[in-house]
């Protein structure tokens, strides 16, 4: 195990409604790499995302993000978790009923007591970061689907997390749009030194952005590797996956 791992998982076995979704699942991710979760639909993504951020319980040992069980935590402890963690979500989850900068503003607002021109300030500083300079009072409903990724992409960075979680980001994006989030998430992580987890069906995403592959099959783990390795794998289902991918 890489000392400088910052996810471990270690056993993982997740069962819902009697069904078994995720079997002695192991992996780990390390510190400053971009690790893509991948495999079908229903292998198990989603819920091992959820577990990755305490959404469902796992024994003590199962889940380590940082250090810590994030299930586990107490009060206190869970918030100051919930801190050092962004979270990009597949529709971006912007609410409709407030400007861009209000929805980038949201985390500084409801987690530190920093002044109201100090998040002004920093909210156009993420939002220059992600391209949409001048979108501050502008409303989501009139951006277009890149640039509400973009949008909510600065809301997950706002607080300098170290690890930012991404839920298929590029869903529903044409190819030059999402080429373009791809290289702005690769810019973000190395200017801002942040560890990526991605869950992504997105081939073309993969090979762009990637230093790490977890391959998932009906909810076990059956590849854990660097991106080139993926690539030279045997592996049948790994490359029926990158086959289909390329539309081959």
């Amino acid at each position: 195990m890489d000392n400088d791992s910052v996810i471990k998982v270690r056993g993982l076995t997740a069962i819902i409604d009697d069904q078994v979704i995720l079997s002695n699942v192991s992996f780990h991710a390390n510190s400053g790499d971009v690790t893509v979760i991948l495999g079908s639909s229903g292998a198990g993504k989603t819920v091992l995302l959820k577990h990755l951020l305490g959404l469902y319980p796992s024994a003590p040992e199962a889940v380590r993000v940082m250090g810590v069980n994030p299930s586990h935590l107490g009060e206190g402890e869970e918030k100051h978790f919930y801190t050092q963690l962004g979270v990009f979500y597949q529709n971006g989850a912007l609410l409709n009923s407030l400007t861009v900068g209000e929805n980038v503003a949201l985390p500084l607002q409801q987690h530190t007591d920093l002044p109201d021109e100090m998040i002004e300030r920093l909210v156009k500083l993420k939002l220059s970061l992600v391209n949409l300079e001048g979108t501050y009072n502008m409303l989501p409903s009139s951006l277009s689907g890149g640039m509400l990724k973009r949008a909510a992409l600065a809301r997950a960075i706002i607080m300098d997390p170290p690890i930012l979680f991404c839920d298929e980001p590029g869903s529903g994006l044409d190819p030059v749009s999402l080429a373009s989030l791809d290289n702005l998430i690769l810019n973000l992580q190395r200017l801002l030194g942040i560890t990526v987890i991605m869950i992504t069906h997105e081939v073309s995403s993969i090979f762009r952005v990637a230093d790490r592959i977890i391959f998932i099959d009906q909810g076990r783990v059956i590849f854990e590797g660097t991106l080139d390795e993926a690539i030279i794998s045997e592996n049948k289902p790994l490359k029926e996956f990158f086959r289909k991918g390329r539309g081959e």
